[in-house]
């Protein structure tokens, strides 16, 4: 009777244990490692197996217990079913929630966006913004940094302590995640300038120039030029104004820029643009380091992000071209005028003031 009781006994407590671990096991499938969280981009790579799924969730802080996640597989014989793909997931989801979606198939859509030459970084941040990734705010915060890329980047050795990226950020079309963050753009996009700077380092005909100099003359082109074809000719002529033998002419080596007078004004309310078009005289004189009107030789650092033309002409500016002044024609086809004194220059001047004169 003894050995039947004992018997009884530990069928109860084997049951007490089995229940216990019954209600432990569905514990665990309910809990989730957050009860929120940023959504986390999670990768399944075809062949992947579970193990390794289970392994690589715990890592991200999507689930508690990989190996309860292993056996929660197992158990339902889902091996097989987890689906390769992009998923968005979030800390707040359960186990079952999450082997759910792995296993619909259902991959993240990235997210395209175009950035055109010649903007400024809140441009681009408007851009970035409006696509869904992240707020301008956000972007900015880490565009403005350049310090915290220098020691990745090579080519930003010669970027002046407490510069911003503005002119490294390439200018091109680009995919991303939804859940990209500010960092991760900002280093795609520096990783395309790096790539694009690569192809002229190495044929740059400006003597005694860093890549800082190449950058900011060649968001100076990209801002004044319509043409490609006449970057090289452009660039010839911001490069020759800052020759020594030029320097009395143009009062000690001004470039004369328009575009860097429009980047030290910024956002202009009035025509609700960064870039002024209608500049005054009170404009052309206004004080700041940008203003090459005023200021000698290259401004600080870029005032727009320049593509490969415009770094190319920058680099490689027209040896040939003995200009010093440029204006615009009176064709509508963005081309210019080329001078190498002022009263040639004045001619050509005069001409287009004519043509804007006696267009309707």
């Amino acid at each position: 009777m003894r050995h039947v009781r004992a018997l009884l006994l530990g069928l109860s407590l084997l049951a007490l244990v089995v229940s216990c671990a019954g209600y432990i096991f569905l514990s665990e499938l309910r809990a989730t490692p957050a009860t929120s969280g940023t959504p986390v981009e999670f990768v399944v790579a075809p062949g992947e197996t579970a193990n390794d799924i289970a392994t690589r969730l715990g890592e991200a802080g999507l689930i508690r217990q990989p190996a309860l996640f292993r056996a929660l597989v197992r158990w339902r014989g889902l091996d097989q079913q987890i689906q390769a793909g992009r998923y968005v997931l979030s800390p707040a989801m359960t186990m079952s929630e999450i082997l759910i979606v792995l296993q619909s198939g259902r991959v993240v859509n990235d997210i395209q966006i175009t950035i055109p030459e010649g903007l400024r970084l809140e441009e681009i941040a408007s851009i970035i913004a409006a696509a869904g990734l992240v707020s301008e705010s956000e972007f900015l915060a880490v565009a403005r940094d350049g310090d915290r890329f220098r020691a990745d980047y090579f080519l930003l050795n010669s970027l002046p302590a407490g510069a911003t990226l503005e002119g490294y950020l390439f200018p091109d079309t680009y995919r991303f995640a939804p859940s990209a963050d500010a960092e991760t753009i900002v280093r795609k996009l520096l990783d395309r300038f790096v790539e694009q700077y690569s192809t002229i380092e190495r044929s740059v005909r400006v003597p005694g120039v860093t890549v800082h100099q190449i950058v900011t003359m060649a968001s100076i082109i990209q801002r004044e030029a319509a043409l490609l074809s006449e970057m090289p000719q452009i660039s010839a002529v911001f490069w020759n104004r800052l020759k020594p033998q030029y320097a009395p002419t143009f009062g000690g080596g001004l470039l004369g820029a328009d575009a860097t007078v429009q980047y030290a004004i910024g956002y202009d309310a009035t025509e609700g643009t960064w870039w002024k078009r209608n500049l005054t005289v009170t404009d052309l004189a206004i004080q700041s380091p940008y203003n090459t009107r005023i200021t000698p030789g290259l401004p600080p650092g870029p005032i727009a992000a320049p593509g490969l033309a415009a770094l190319t002409a920058a680099a490689q500016p027209d040896e040939t071209s003995p200009y010093l002044f440029f204006v615009a024609s009176c064709e509508r086809d963005g081309s210019h005028k080329f001078a190498t004194t002022i009263e040639e220059f004045r001619v050509y001047e005069a001409e287009w003031l004519a043509c804007q004169q006696n267009r309707p």
